[in-house]
């Protein structure tokens, strides 16, 4: 899992990081000492789990995770108990008291694991109710479930353990694997282009032998699929 630590005080999250140290899935990929730069963080990267302080200047941690449009998993880390409740009322896994032992970090660790796990069994169960005849995908999509209408999708894109589901007005993550949701797309409208990109063949305006482009979206065509997708393409006439 990708880590983000925000606290104020540097000994707390130099403690952190020492802690996270010990979990050989996580990588810690920054440590933020205010609530604006843990924003710039999350808006360039795919953020799994948030080590989130609550008492920090200009903007406090909840109001931080209120203003996140698709928050990622978040443990509460605070020296005053009375936020507890207002934590888990904003569905947060876990709620740390300072000073966080080694054992209470891994129990709050092995409860983001098992959130993150179900999230995934969710989008499993969703996408294998998807078949050919159906107009729909369900996506599991951070914490919410979202229908999506396959002829809206313009392309998948891979994007490590994750997929982003990409149509014309808006953007879904979902934690499966690219090959797991190509089997449950429509191949007669779905054609893998490149290793990190399936793409819908109705929505394509126009390709050569090494890109193809759709909504003014260039996608590269991988030399493993070019002959598969011009031949592809051809028979369509696209």
């Amino acid at each position: 899992m990708i880590c983000l630590i925000v606290d104020d005080e540097p000994l707390a999250l130099s403690v952190m990081e020492s802690h996270l140290k010990e979990f050989k899935d996580l990588k810690v990929i920054g440590k933020c000492r205010s609530a604006v730069q843990a924003f710039e963080l999350i808006e360039k990267h795919k953020i799994d789990l948030l080590f989130l302080d609550i008492e920090m200047p200009k903007l406090d941690g909840f109001s931080f995770l209120k203003s996140l449009k698709n928050a990622p998993l978040v443990v509460v880390t605070t020296a005053h108990r009375d936020y507890a409740i207002q934590g888990f009322e904003l569905d947060v896994v876990d709620y740390l008291l300072k000073p966080i032992s080694l054992k209470r970090m891994m129990q709050a660790i092995s409860k983001a694991r098992r959130m993150q796990n179900e999230k995934g069994q969710e989008t499993n169960n969703a996408l294998n109710e998807t078949t050919s005849t159906n107009p729909n995908i369900l996506n599991r999509s951070e914490r919410e479930n979202v229908k999506v209408e396959l002829h809206s999708i313009l392309y998948v894109e891979s994007l490590k353990n994750h997929v982003k589901v990409v149509t014309p007005s808006k953007s879904y993550i979902t934690l499966v694997s690219m090959s797991q949701i190509e089997t449950k797309l429509p191949s007669t409208s779905f054609l893998r282009v490149h290793r990190s990109f399936l793409v819908n063949q109705t929505k394509i305006t126009h390709y050569t032998h090494t890109y193809l482009t759709l909504d003014r979206k260039s996608i590269p065509i991988g030399k493993m699929y070019r002959d598969k997708v011009v031949e592809q393409l051809g028979k369509n006439q696209i």
